[in-house]
């Protein structure tokens, strides 16, 4: 049995835990670079192999399907998904009845559509959210018709086209990560001064292991409805208590809370992959 994962470059935290949580159960651990790998037929893994992608480049994606064969063990619910992606999972996540906040793919640039966009959505202010993005990164607020007009004539002529969603004022921010059908960690992120998006802190009683169930309920809803079995689930609790997802992230920043709070998530995620594969 070995453990291969696949990284071009990602956090030096990502790959170490994984190696350590290997050596600490006498399992061969290997990284794959995907920046001038060889597609060489013996290269492919095999029966009782386990697989994990944690970079997201394209190439990294290429790389990791072409590496599969039947009987490896990922994270992928069923196997094949390894070769498919949803390119809309708000959507998915509102068809199969995971809560997330109303909102609307912004493919125009039309300004009575977009002023009809906001009230759909309860009127300003609005986030405007560039898929695909990490660490706040393409998450902005537009707080005028304005703004909102401006900032979506700059996005369009970029060749990007953002999803507009109700703005949840003041709510918990959770991180929860899920490995297999257990919610394994949950920590709080708080906003930064004079800005509304929120980040994981260094505070260890923000973290825990021991997760609430019902923020472990709908964060591994979050990923199944996904096809997958491992993810950062970020999920929004209004004052009121209802929880929204914003997104499950695979793959995730995983680190975070072994790294702050010792909760070994990296020993989970080559457990639970062992176990698939019959190790």
């Amino acid at each position: 049995m070995r453990f291969v994962c696949v990284d071009d470059g990602v956090p030096p935290e990502t790959p170490n835990l994984l190696r350590a949580a290997c050596q600490a159960r006498d399992i061969a651990f290997e990284a794959v670079d995907p920046r001038g790998f060889v597609f060489a037929e013996e290269r492919r893994l095999g029966p009782g192999d386990l697989l994990f992608r944690p970079a997201v480049s394209f190439a990294a994606q290429r790389v990791e399907q072409f590496l599969y064969a039947p009987g490896v063990a990922t994270f992928y619910a069923p196997p094949e998904e390894i070769y498919f992606a949803t390119t809309n999972p708000l959507l998915v996540h509102e068809r199969s009845g995971v809560p997330v906040p109303r909102n609307i793919p912004c493919q125009t640039k039309d300004r009575e559509v977009l002023r009809g966009d906001v009230e759909r959505l309860g009127g300003l202010p609005v986030i405007v959210k560039v898929m695909g993005m990490s660490g706040g990164v393409g998450v902005m607020v537009a707080t005028t018709l304005p703004s909102l007009f401006s900032l979506i004539d700059y996005l369009f002529n970029q060749g990007v086209m953002p999803h507009l969603m109700a703005f949840v004022d003041n709510p918990v921010h959770w991180r929860v990560v899920v490995v297999g059908d257990r919610a394994v960690a949950a920590y709080r992120n708080t906003p930064e001064v004079d800005d509304f998006r929120t980040y994981a802190g260094n505070i260890p009683d923000d973290y825990c292991a021991l997760v609430r169930p019902d923020l472990a309920r709908l964060a591994v809803a979050a990923v199944r409805v996904l096809r997958r079995e491992h993810g950062g689930v970020d999920i929004l609790e209004h004052g009121s208590g209802r929880l929204y997802v914003l997104e499950a992230n695979f793959p995730c920043y995983y680190p975070q809370a072994q790294l702050v709070a010792g909760i070994d998530i990296a020993g989970a995620m080559v457990d639970h992959l062992a176990a698939k594969s019959g190790g």
